[in-house]
């Protein structure tokens, strides 16, 4: 299903939407921003929070992994990445016919740190080991996939100005840490995140050189 939105404030911002899913790594995102202040990326996990967040898994298990969810379904917007920026330092405008194409994608992503791997089998990423399950089993998360679609319109673009196409959109973070006992012996630990795009567009922003 497409989704087009038009938005025009004079000569400082056009939008342009469409509703689609892609799969590029969110740890390379452009910008990751958090509805709440409180929240934030595995990535920026600090030694004394990891520290914190093992507390809640000192108490030992006969065999099998530990679960802390420290961050659960945080909603997120984020800036993917710059697909395109066009300038016009002249005095007549220019058109430019573009043409964009999504593949068949997922929008569910994950990483890992420490002890916590993951496992890939051909386009599958997931947590190697039993782990994956009791991850899944301890948050709520949605694995969608989105047919190839392919998008082309015209931009004009206007004496002294610029014009870059954005790829922005929302979505949902969990994170937290594990433990793995052996016989009561903690053996790995480390930390684990899912990143779920609910939506995704493209935008078009026009400015002033």
């Amino acid at each position: 299903m497409k989704r087009f939105i038009f938005v025009l404030f004079c000569f400082s911002l056009i939008s342009f939407g469409v509703s689609l899913v892609r799969s590029e790594d969110y740890k390379n995102y452009q910008e990751i921003v958090f509805d709440s202040d409180e929240a934030f990326l595995l990535k920026n996990f600090t030694e004394e929070n990891y520290k914190d967040y093992y507390k809640d898994l000192s108490k030992k298990k006969f065999i099998g992994w530990k679960i802390n969810v420290v961050h659960a379904n945080e909603n997120v917007e984020f800036v993917s990445e710059t697909k395109l920026k066009i300038s016009n330092n002249g005095y007549s405008s220019i058109k430019h016919n573009i043409s964009l194409e999504t593949k068949e994608e997922t929008n569910y992503q994950i990483s890992a740190t420490g002890g916590i791997k993951l496992e890939v089998k051909g386009d599958v990423k997931k947590f190697k080991g039993k782990v994956d399950a009791d991850i899944k089993a301890s948050i709520s998360y949605s694995k969608l996939t989105t047919n190839k679609e392919k998008y082309e319109f015209e931009i004009i673009v206007d004496p002294k100005t610029y014009v870059k196409i954005l790829t922005k959109g929302t979505g949902e973070v969990n994170n937290g840490v594990g433990k793995y006992y052996f016989f009561w012996i903690n053996t790995k630990s480390g930390g684990w995140e899912t990143f779920t795009v609910k939506t995704e567009y493209y935008e078009i922003v026009k400015e002033r050189i």
